[in-house]
C-alpha cells in the first residue's frame, strides 16, 4: 500500500524548492547522533513551502521476514497521527527546476510522483511553459495517486498532457517506459522547442529503461548534451 503523507511544524521551517529532499528519522532514536544520521531515510517532497506543509507518498515496505521498512513503517503504521517527527530538509540541485520559461516532460513511476508533483505544484498561478506527465502504476482503481488534483490542472492546463500505464490491468500491461517510446515522435518534438525532462522514481525496472529509450528516440550524444546542460535530471532510488 502508498500512503499520503502530510506534516506540519511544530515551528517554522527552512523553505526548500521543488526536487529537494526530506531525510526523516525514524523511531525514538535521538536527532543529532552518528548512528542516528546512519538510520535516516530519505523522500521526496511533494509539496511546496506555500502549502505550510511537507508531503509525501510514501510505499509501506515489507520485507520477506514481515517486518516493515525502517521508514516507512514509522512514517505508514508505527507513529501516531500528530506525533512529532524528527526531520532535515536536503537541497538537491540536481532536480531542482530549470526556467520556468522552458517546457518540461515529467516521466515516473510509483512514489516518484511526488517529485514531479512539487514541480507541478511549484508552477501553479505563476507564468510558466507547458508541461507533459507520463506515469506508470499498478492499477487505476487503486493507484492513481492524486487523480483529482491532477485531474483539474489538466482542465486549467496547468498540464497540458498526461499519459498513464497501469501494468496489472487488464487491457493495458504497459509500464511508463512503454509510453515513452510509443510517444517518441512527440517527445522529439517537444526537445526541439526547448523542453527539459524530469524522471522520478525506481532506480531498478524503471530509470535504466526510461533512460535508455530516451536514447533510442533523441539518440546518445543528444541525451547527453542535455544532461551536461540541466535539461535531463533525474531523482531515482
Amino acid at each position: 500500500p502508498a500512503f499520503h503523507i502530510a506534516l506540519e511544524p511544530v515551528e517554522g521551517f527552512t523553505r526548500w524548492e521543488a526536487g529537494d529532499i526530506a531525510a526523516i528519522l525514524p523511531g525514538d532514536v535521538s536527532p543529532g547522533s552518528a548512528p542516528a544520521t546512519a538510520q535516516e531515510r530519505e523522500y521526496s517532497i511533494a509539496s511546496t513551502p506555500e502549502m505550510g506543509r511537507i508531503e509525501f507518498i510514501v510505499r509501506q515496505v515489507q520485507k520477506d521476514d514481515g517486518r516493515l521498512g525502517l521508514g516507512s513503517g514509522w512514517l505508514t503504521k508505527h507513529a501516531a497521527v500528530g506525533e512529532e517527527i524528527h526531520l532535515r530538509l536536503r537541497p538537491n540541485p540536481a532536480f531542482r527546476a530549470t526556467a520556468e520559461s522552458c517546457p518540461v516532460i515529467l516521466i515516473g513511476n510509483g512514489t516518484g510522483l511526488a517529485g514531479l508533483l512539487a514541480h507541478i505544484r511549484q508552477r501553479i498561478g505563476r507564468d510558466a511553459a507547458p508541461m507533459w506527465l507520463l506515469f506508470g502504476e499498478r492499477s487505476r482503481a487503486h493507484d492513481r495517486f492524486h487523480a483529482e488534483e491532477l485531474d483539474s490542472h489538466l482542465v486549467i492546463g496547468t498540464l497540458v498532457r498526461m499519459d498513464y500505464a497501469f501494468s496489472r490491468d487488464a487491457g493495458d500491461g504497459r509500464y511508463v517506459q512503454d509510453l515513452v517510446a510509443e510517444a517518441g515522435e512527440d517527445i522529439r518534438r517537444w526537445v526541439a522547442d526547448g523542453a527539459a525532462i524530469y524522471v522520478c522514481g525506481s532506480l531498478k525496472g524503471m530509470a535504466p529503461v526510461v533512460d535508455q529509450c530516451l536514447r533510442d528516440i533523441l539518440g546518445e550524444q543528444r541525451l547527453d548534451e542535455l544532461a551536461d546542460t540541466g535539461r535531463y535530471r533525474r531523482d531515482i532510488y
